[in-house]
């Protein structure tokens, strides 16, 4: 009787698994994120110093904080994924006022510690929202790139150089094998469809981005200056990426701006960047945010002005900000090169190998499997236990 149930349970979660994945959205990882994942805030501690008030140069430091943070009263605008909290008590060892940097309060045990501390001055604070990497980064998203590899150099310049050259001749191979999972439709072809109710919305695309399997390079100096607040962002997401400090790491970044861990020094080899590339470029199995890996970058960018309208427009998304490098968004040769690159949606579907965890989606229906599922265990449950009492 007990290998019957056993059976039985078996099946019934074998066929539970196999309608979600039937219902698993087919849009791409990189392309999922892009439209319909918010980038987790960023939390900004700041303190005063001894005197326990702020000065009138640090008071206008925080109003360009408060500034750049999202406002819910407004449908779009040029919002950092940040949050303030300003502490009322006084710093007993800085004469200044000081701020903290921390990751998102969502990401394992990091919730605590902060990932850079330093003065509150305006030109820190401008670094800290905007930095010329991450106005690249923004611009090759939204001009349909599947991700971008940001290189952080060791200072190495023939490990460097090696590790740049193996990421660069890696994209071929990814572009040529990795295909848009079938079943994607525009709103267009969501709209002409035969039998549109039957049309399941999470494989339909929100935006006229391009969509296309691409990739490109980014290298930063770890003694840029300008990137002095992006670079613990990205070497801090593990704890122990401090040890290797003279290797080279290479961390994809997709979305609005989600990074993965890095590959670092030997590790940076062509099959770990396909594995990496396939699960970016593969159907979204997981539509649930916070079930997936990786961790958002602190971005200012009206990404939704960008994805709703027809055409990237750089001028509203990314508007200068004064002492931060600002990209000319008109005739912008980057933008030249990047534009009609990679693989253009394709028939064959691709699936992810290993980079991300098995999970079901969110939908209404997954909702109802969940419960079809929970309700079916409970009951199995109940009749073993009766099974087991029974003389």
């Amino acid at each position: 009787m007990k290998s019957k149930l056993l059976r039985s349970f078996t099946l019934f979660l074998t066929l539970i698994l196999i309608s979600g994945m039937v219902l698993a959205c087919q849009v791409p990882v990189f392309r999922y994120a892009l439209e319909r994942w918010m980038p987790d805030p960023y939390k900004l501690a700041i303190t005063p110093g001894v005197s326990g008030a702020f000065s009138p140069d640090e008071q206008a430091v925080i109003d360009f904080l408060k500034s750049q943070k999202p406002d819910p009263r407004a449908e779009s605008g040029v919002f950092a994924n940040l949050a303030i909290e300003i502490g009322a008590g006084a710093s007993a060892s800085v004469s200044g006022a000081s701020m903290s940097i921390f990751y998102p309060e969502k990401v394992r045990g990091f919730a605590t510690k902060p990932i850079w501390e330093g003065a509150l001055t305006l030109e820190n604070a401008k670094r800290l929202v905007d930095s010329p990497a991450r106005r690249e980064i923004v611009k090759r998203l939204l001009l349909g790139q599947s991700a971008i590899w940001v290189m952080v150099e060791s200072g190495t310049a023939t490990a460097d150089d090696a590790a740049a050259a193996t990421v660069t001749a890696s994209m071929p191979e990814a572009i040529a094998s990795l295909k848009v999972p079938e079943g994607v439709l525009t709103p267009q072809q969501a709209e002409s469809a035969d039998n549109f109710a039957a049309v399941n919305a999470d494989d339909v695309l929100r935006s006229e981005v391009p969509l296309k399997i691409d990739f490109s390079l980014i290298r930063i100096k770890r003694d840029d200056p300008a990137e002095a607040l992006l670079l613990p962002m990205l070497l801090k997401i593990e704890d122990d990426l401090g040890e290797y400090a003279s290797e080279p790491m290479v961390f994809p970044v997709f979305g609005r701006g989600r990074i993965l861990e890095p590959l670092i020094g030997k590790g940076i080899r062509n099959e770990n960047l396909l594995e990496y590339a396939t699960y970016i470029c593969g159907a979204c199995s997981c539509e649930v945010k916070d079930q997936n890996p990786g961790v958002d970058l602190l971005i200012a960018a009206d990404w939704d002005t960008a994805l709703h309208g027809s055409e990237v427009v750089l001028e509203k998304i990314l508007p200068p900000l004064e002492g931060t490098g600002v990209f000319a968004a008109a005739g912008d040769p980057v933008a030249k090169a990047v534009e009609g690159q990679g693989n253009v949606a394709a028939p064959m579907p691709v699936v992810a190998t290993g980079a991300a965890p098995d999970a079901i989606g969110f939908p209404l229906m997954t909702i109802l499997l969940t419960t079809t599922a929970v309700i079916g265990v409970i009951a199995v449950g109940t009749i073993f236990l009766l099974r087991r009492k029974s003389p």
